[in-house]
Order: C-alpha cells, then sequence, then structure tokens
C-alpha cells in the first residue's frame, strides 16, 4: 500500500473530509497511473475522487499544499533515480566490483560499514518514511515527543550499526571514508529531524483546529468577541452537513400506485411466484412544517443568527420550513433566504429589522395572524427569545392558541437557566404554553437540540 497517500487521507479527514473506503480506493488507482512527479496532474486527479463539493475543494487544495511540499521532492527524486538506474545498467556491475572489495576488506573491519551505509540517495528517504510509519510518527502531537520518535526511526534505520562502521572506519585509520559514512549518517538525521518537524506541524494544525472548534461549540455566543463569532459560520455549515446525513424525511409505503414486480415476485416465490402479496413503487413524504421566530434584538441576536443559518444549512431535512424575526411586530424573511446566501441574508436582516427592544406581545400576536390558517397537527414552532418583555404585553393568549393548534411548540432560551424568571422575565408563563423550553446558550446545546427535534420529525 502506497503509505504517503493513506497519511494524506488521513490528513484530509482530521480536516473534515468525508473519505469512504471507496474513494481511498480510487485515489490509489489515481496515484498508480499518474505517479508523483507532475504535482499538479497529482492534485487534480486526487480532487477528482475525494473532494465532492466546493467547499471540499477548499479545504482539499490548502490540506495537498500543505501535505506535499517536501513529499513530492522525495517522490520525484525517486522516480528520478529508478530511471537513472534503467538508463546505465552498467552501475549495477560497478556495485559488484564494489561489493567485491568490500569483501577483500571484511577481515580488517571496514567491509560492512565501508560501502553498503556510505551510498545513501534517495531510496534512504523512501526508508524513512516508512520507517516513520512503522513508529507510528501521524499520532506525535507534543514537540517534548520528538526525541521519542527520532529515536524509533533511528532505531528502524539501524543507527547503531552505523555508528558502530563509522567508529571502526576510525581505529582502522580510514578518516576519509569514516568521513563520508558520517557526512550520510548527518544527512540522514537532518532528513529525520525535517520529517518529524513536518509532521508535528500537520498534526498540531489538525488537532489545533478540532481544539478550536471543540471551544466554539461549548463557549456561551456572548462571550465570544467578533472575530471568533465570524468563524462559526463554516463551524454551523459542518454540523448541520454531518446531522443532515443522519436524519432523512421520513417515507411511507403507498397502498395504491405502481406495482414494484422484482420485489413481488421475490416475496412469493413460496407460491410458486403467484402474487398473493402485492407491494407498490409508489411513495409519499410525510412532512412537517417548521416555523421559526426569532429575536433579533440586541440581546439575543447572535444566537438568533445562529439558529437561522443552522436551519437554512438544513435544507435538505427541513424543506418547509419559513422563517420570521421580531424586535417589534414579526416580519417573515424566509424569500431573504433564497435570494441571497445564507451571510448575506442575516446582514440584510439585522440591518433592516434588528433595531429596538423586544416586544414580545407585538411579536407574538402578529406572527399568530400571519400562520393561523397553515398550522396544523404536522407543525412545528421553534421561538428563539429570552422572554423578557420589558414589563409590557406578553402575548401568552397568542401562544397559547399556536401550543392547541400545532404539533410542537419549542421554546429556546439562550440565557442561563438560573436567570430565567429573574427581573422581567416571562418564562415560566411561557413554559405554560409551550411543550418544551429549553436553554441553547451554546452552539453544542442548539446543535443537540435541533438534533432532538430532527429525530421526533423522522
Amino acid at each position: 500500500m502506497d503509505e504517503t497517500l493513506l497519511q494524506f487521507i488521513r490528513h484530509l479527514r482530521h480536516h473534515g473530509l468525508a473519505i469512504s473506503t471507496a474513494e481511498t480506493l480510487d485515489a490509489m488507482r489515481v496515484v498508480a497511473t499518474i505517479g508523483y512527479s507532475d504535482p499538479s496532474l497529482l492534485r487534480d486527479g486526487l480532487a477528482s475522487c475525494l473532494a465532492k463539493t466546493v467547499e471540499d475543494h477548499s479545504h482539499f487544495e490548502e490540506c495537498f499544499a500543505r501535505f506535499f511540499q517536501s513529499q513530492l521532492g522525495s517522490k520525484t527524486d525517486e522516480h528520478s533515480s529508478d530511471a537513472a538506474t534503467n538508463e546505465n545498467p552498467s552501475s549495477e556491475n560497478q556495485g559488484d566490483g564494489a561489493a567485491s572489495g568490500e569483501g577483500e576488506g571484511a577481515g580488517n573491519g571496514q567491509g560492512s560499514g565501508g560501502s553498503g551505509s556510505s551510498q545513501r540517495d534517495s531510496a534512504t528517504l523512501n526508508e524513512v518514511i516508512r520507517a516513520a510509519a512503522e513508529a507510528e510518527l501521524e499520532n506525535i502531537q507534543y514537540r517534548t515527543q520528538r526525541g521519542v520518535y527520532r529515536r524509533k526511526i533511528l532505531n528502524a534505520l539501524n543507527d547503531e550499526q552505523t555508528l558502530s562502521d563509522i567508529q571502526k572506519l576510525l581505529d582502522a585509520g580510514d578518516d576519509e571514508q569514516a568521513h563520508l559514512l558520517e557526512q550520510a549518517r548527518q544527512q540522514q538525521l537532518a532528513t529525520v529531524k525535517e520529517l518529524i518537524e513536518r509532521q508535528l506541524l500537520l498534526n498540531n494544525d489538525a488537532a489545533g483546529k478540532q481544539l478550536r472548534d471543540a471551544t466554539l461549540k461549548d463557549s456561551s455566543l456572548s462571550a465570544m468577541e467578533h472575530y471568533h463569532r465570524e468563524r462559526l459560520p463554516p463551524l454551523i455549515r459542518k454540523l448541520a452537513k454531518k446531522m443532515a446525513s443522519r436524519h432523512r424525511q421520513r417515507h411511507k409505503r403507498a397502498r395504491r400506485g405502481k406495482l414494484d414486480l422484482g420485489k413481488t415476485l421475490r416475496r412469493n416465490m413460496a407460491y410458486g411466484g403467484i402474487p398473493f402479496h402485492r407491494f407498490w413503487k409508489t411513495t409519499r413524504k410525510d412532512k412537517s412544517e417548521i416555523f421559526v421566530l426569532c429575536d433579533i434584538s440586541g440581546s439575543v441576536s447572535a444566537w438568533s443568527r445562529v439558529l437561522l443559518l443552522f436551519v437554512e444549512a438544513l435544507s435538505d431535512v427541513l424543506p418547509n420550513t419559513r422563517s420570521f424575526v421580531f424586535c417589534g411586530q414579526s416580519i417573515e424573511v424566509t424569500d431573504l433566504f433564497k435570494q441571497y446566501p445564507a451571510d448575506e441574508a442575516m446582514a440584510i436582516i439585522q440591518q433592516r429589522h434588528g433595531l429596538g427592544g423586544s416586544d414580545y406581545g407585538l411579536a407574538l400576536n402578529s406572527f399568530w395572524n400571519q400562520i393561523e390558517d397553515k398550522l396544523n397537527r404536522r407543525s412545528c414552532v421553534i421561538i428563539l427569545g429570552d422572554g423578557r418583555g420589558n414589563g409590557g404585553d406578553t402575548g401568552i393568549e397568542a401562544l397559547r392558541s399556536i401550543y392547541h393548534r400545532a404539533k410542537l411548540v419549542l421554546w429556546f432560551n439562550p440565557e442561563s437557566h438560573y436567570s430565567w424568571n429573574t427581573g422581567d422575565s416571562e418564562i415560566r408563563r411561557y413554559q405554560s404554553a409551550s411543550h418544551y423550553v429549553a436553554e441553547c446558550g451554546s452552539l453544542r446545546k442548539l446543535e443537540r437540540l435541533l438534533d432532538q427535534l430532527l429525530s421526533l420529525l423522522r
């Protein structure tokens, strides 16, 4: 197996690219066909079978440039060395002569170390790479581990024997040969050091990215600086993609429609092919309608932005979704997400409708007036807000009407549970007219809530 390619695929997986076993086999066929000599051709060939989306292509380009910055050089040298050997067959005879010379000098201790260890070429690099793979170098994460992995690789390369050979040559007075062997060893040490440092940087980059993502998922949005909030949309799309792969719209087998001939014959083989039991191809989707209402006033606008981005990224498994925002009156913004990319649509929404304080009474009453004729027992309503109406009308009657009409009413509160029902918070009243009220103060909590919702709607 091509260990270099497998390490590259592991590197891609560490950076979030989903690569199956079949795609790995396709990549191996690509490398076997085009080799490593042309970096551009290799990049395009591997991208054709490993990168599936525009975002994947972007990550692939970065990972390829980072991973193969030194690997391609060693592979190219290997091919050049092989070509030179094939073009100059006399080198084999010269090697035999050198071998016979070593045989003559074996008695004085110069033979075994003199030439076998001194002729270090591109094959040594391949040997170093293989030894590194055997030592599981891809698992190195800390700079303090460099010495351990360096010793593992040198042991695989029989470095102790090389040192012994050098000392024998010095004792025999062959300083020139000893110097050549020492130069070859130093070159080998430099190659090992470069390999370790390079792999350490690769692993640290992947581990650092995973750590940053985990930190962002567990951090409160209110505590994040603007720079970190700007990193959320790609992470949200990544989480939504994984969630969408776990959930698909539910299908039901129909009792009428086009006959599924193959299944019907298979299930009736015991009856001689007589179709006592018939099966139909026609299916229908049991769709759920989602209504999302988000408070975009200053206190909770960051959480509303995250929820709307999440819902938009889940459009494949939540196709029938209508989005509303409010500070005062509820305004539908579903069409904005159809007209603009999600990030741009959110900027427009915040600019047009994000000024002012929360008026839950006006928001819930206007929301009910807009969706009253659309609600049914398949409808799910998600409201995101802190429930602080500044002492005004709570709109509880409108929420109760929604509660009695819809299948589910979920209230996501970004505030800590310990802050509920303090000050002007009316969350206790809203709990009486909701099926479930939950804290969603971090990306991980919101991800878990949406995952549970999708499980209920399957």
